[in-house]
């Protein structure tokens, strides 16, 4: 090295290239990967702290490795790691903007493999959204990532997600110093691993990938798992095998396992086609999960109301009182039997069905067909439907017009 230890920084990494220290301070080794090393430096023409990949490549791929990642320059996204720049002059080397990491119990997690899993939904829903507008933009410029992987998803302070590593996935499978074939066994796709069958590798094959992820956030674990590659392997190809929906992992995961149908769904013609409609589908979710809150909350104040008014009516007096608050009895039962229904809570729907048995006379038989059809969802354990709720909201209606007069 040209630099002698006293001019050298304390942290100084002695295999830091010397023909690259008249542009560069080393400042700190951040890692290795399949085939690059990773500095912290200081670019002194203007002391900005950049991070330095430099990828172990010969002669013969330089050219390559220049065309592949001059994708990368095109994009500039806050979920997508900048790169500066990019050359193999005097040595092939990556200059691109420093990702500071997340801290965690004191430790500082560079990248997404690192970050301890399952995560609580929230926090998995905002690394895959924001993962995910990354991929939009570079799909929206033709740029495909190919090899997304947790190890590519580098975390600033805030646990905002950047991809990284954009076009070097083709430079992988030429370097020397590489055995594996520019994707990661774990996360690849059918395409990847059988594309005379599946087909070659496109937008959708990042959207597989960002699937994998995804379930791995949720779960804690892989959706395609083995004791060698090529266990692996058959799983991922074998249009008869089924990953283990989300929901067999923890019950309250079952609202996304038709995400994750989509998501991973090995024929790329099944899949969620674009990003966009993916994150559709997931804000769809989202404001399922938002009504729901509201409603649990709305239960409260009713259940609240419903009391108040019962002791109410049982104290009341005269014929005013008596309509005017088994009026206020109906119309708070009406509104929580729907609530419960569009919580999908069939045993207090059943119990708020029967306890409307007792104010209403001309719709009986009406409510006795509703109470039947509650007890027959609750016993086979099937969903509330729409066609239910509908049917219900004109009961309570007729109800409440009943106890009007």
């Amino acid at each position: 090295m040209a630099a002698t230890s006293a001019s050298q920084p304390s942290n100084y990494h002695p295999e830091f290239p010397a023909e690259l220290l008249n542009k560069y301070e080393p400042l700190e080794f951040l890692g290795e990967g399949g085939f690059a090393k990773v500095y912290k430096v200081r670019r002194k023409k203007d002391g900005q702290i950049v991070a330095l990949k430099i990828p172990r490549i010969d002669e013969k791929t330089s050219k390559t490795f220049l065309r592949e990642v001059s994708t990368w320059l095109q994009l500039d996204h806050p979920n997508i790691v900048k790169l500066y720049d990019a050359d193999i002059l005097p040595v092939p080397h990556l200059e691109m903007e420093y990702v500071e990491g997340f801290k965690l119990n004191g430790k500082t997690i560079r990248d997404l493999e690192k970050y301890p899993k399952p995560v609580d939904e929230s926090t998995a829903l905002r690394l895959v959204r924001g993962i995910a507008e990354g991929l939009k933009h570079a799909h929206s410029k033709g740029i495909y990532h190919r090899d997304l992987k947790p190890q590519n998803v580098l975390l600033k302070s805030d646990l905002t997600p950047k991809i990284t590593d954009w076009g070097l996935a083709k430079i992988g499978t030429m370097s020397s110093s590489r055995s594996v074939m520019g994707y990661t066994p774990l996360y690849a796709a059918p395409e990847h691993l059988l594309p005379g069958k599946y087909g070659h590798t496109d937008a959708r094959t990042d959207i597989w990938q960002l699937g994998v992820i995804f379930y791995e956030l949720l779960t804690g674990k892989l959706p395609f798992e083995g004791y060698t590659y090529e266990e692996v392997f058959g799983k991922i190809v074998d249009e008869t095998y089924r990953f283990t929906p989300p929901s067999k992992i923890d019950p309250e995961l079952a609202k996304y396992d038709e995400i994750f149908e989509k998501l991973l769904a090995k024929r790329k013609e099944e899949r969620y086609q674009s990003v966009d409609e993916f994150l559709k589908d997931v804000g769809k979710l989202e404001e399922v999960e938002r009504r729901k809150a509201e409603l649990e909350s709305e239960v409260q104040e009713l259940k609240k109301t419903l009391s108040w008014s019962v002791s109410a009516l049982k104290k009341s007096t005269t014929p005013e009182e008596i309509r005017k608050n088994r009026r206020i009895v109906v119309e708070t039962l009406g509104k929580l039997a729907l609530a419960y229904a569009q919580l999908n809570n069939k045993a207090e729907l059943l119990n708020t069905l029967n306890d409307l048995k007792f104010y209403t006379v001309k719709n009986l038989n009406d409510l006795l067909s509703a109470i039947s059809t509650a007890e027959t969802l609750l016993k086979e354990n099937l969903p509330v439907s729409e066609d239910f709720i509908e049917r219900l909201k004109v009961l309570v209606h007729e109800i409440k017009r009943e106890n009007e007069t």
